[in-house]
């Protein structure tokens, strides 16, 4: 058979993915414009919330929702309430394309659509309501704009220390694990991650003990007093030891189950099944994605998965820190979802990118792939 008659054999199936991504998202635009009236009350309490601080809201200030509410207002956000979902959500679905590019959507597996179909109903629910997860999709569209250049990253990093600075303080710490994590990807021992998370986690332990005299598992707890929108899915401490070592070990093994969600599994929840066995999809593809590609060599040349790589394995141990349930552990992960394609797609590279004779070739993922020609 011609190579012609081939894609043209191909070309129905081929272009099945893009069918179903453009019906989703028309369904989740709809679902972003009513959020406010379709979604149970637990989903939009942040947006009344900012909402309700929308007329005291006069400038930066300690409370983070005041904060966020005087940016919505800044921009004119609640004027038209509806409108402000459709428009934080077409943001949101910039960075989605920016990861995910039209054209590669045909080529998607199933694992790809679904992550799909799951970042534009996360983003429904999560972003298109007033909340501070629209901002930090501007933060992310930040780390997919700016130049490959080391510039690139300083740009980036400014401006996540201005959220940090504005809106959530723990993005400080997201900052600093970032810059381990590109000079790390750099090398070709994987463990070399392993140790960092590890020994970070408890100089931060150590820290917080010797300053603030507090355990590393306060912060969650004090978070957990007044957040019972998601206690059905609260993050435990299964460690029962105090003090630093205690902290550490009770941070790291919450990270092993944000990656891993067996609480959740245990409940036998079809919803909180499916939620848990995604969540082991991304995450175990971004671990083996990075042990490979630092084997290789493929973050040194390709910048943007190094990017997006440094950022969710940043994110992840703050977030065991901080997270006080599964429920909001999700909804500050939504915006970053769409970094995972770029992982996603570095597994693809030595089989797409591969030439006739010798070792798999990575390109930098921001070129669209094309066909090889024999």
């Amino acid at each position: 058979m011609s190579e012609t008659a081939i894609e043209t054999a191909n070309g129905p199936r081929r272009g099945t993915p893009q069918v179903v991504a453009a019906i989703w998202v028309a369904l989740c635009l709809g679902l972003a414009g009513m959020a406010e009236h379709l979604l149970p009350e637990k989903y939009v309490q942040d947006a009344h919330h900012i909402e309700h601080l929308a007329l005291s809201a006069t400038g930066p200030a300690a409370d983070s929702f005041v904060t966020t509410a005087w940016v919505y207002k800044l921009f004119g956000g609640f004027a038209i309430p509806e409108l402000t979902a459709l428009v934080t959500f077409v943001l949101f679905l910039v960075v989605l394309f920016r990861c995910a590019p039209w054209l590669e959507i045909s080529r998607f597996g199933p694992v790809e659509l679904t992550l799909f179909c799951f970042c534009a109903v996360e983003a429904a629910i999560y972003i298109a309501p007033y909340s501070k997860e629209s901002i930090v999709v501007l933060v992310v569209l930040t780390l997919t704009l700016v130049s490959t250049k080391p510039a690139g990253d300083v740009a980036f990093l400014t401006v996540v220390c201005l959220y940090g600075g504005f809106i959530r303080q723990y993005w400080f710490i997201i900052a600093a694990l970032y810059v381990g994590m590109r000079l790390l990807l750099r090398m070709r021992r994987p463990m070399w991650i392993v140790a960092f998370i590890v020994l970070a986690v408890l100089v931060m332990a150590v820290g917080v003990s010797a300053v603030m005299h507090m355990n590393l598992n306060s912060f969650r707890q004090m978070v957990a007093q007044y957040n019972s929108a998601y206690a059905q899915t609260a993050i435990k401490d299964y460690i029962p030891v105090n003090g630093p070592v205690g902290g550490a070990a009770n941070a790291l093994l919450s990270l092993i189950l944000l990656a891993a969600p067996i609480p959740l599994i245990i409940t036998g929840s079809p919803v909180y099944l499916v939620f848990a066995a995604l969540m082991i999809v991304l995450w175990l593809t971004l671990f083996t994605t990075v042990r490979d590609g630092m084997r290789q060599g493929l973050f040194r040349t390709d910048v943007r998965s190094a990017r997006a790589s440094a950022l969710l394995l940043a994110t992840l141990p703050t977030l065991a820190i901080f997270e006080p349930d599964y429920g909001s552990y999700l909804k500050h992960l939504t915006p970053l979802l769409p970094l995972f394609f770029l992982s996603l797609r570095a597994r693809r590279a030595p089989r797409d990118h591969a030439g006739p004779a010798g070792p798999p070739t990575f390109s930098d993922p921001a070129t669209s792939s094309r066909g090889h020609t024999s």
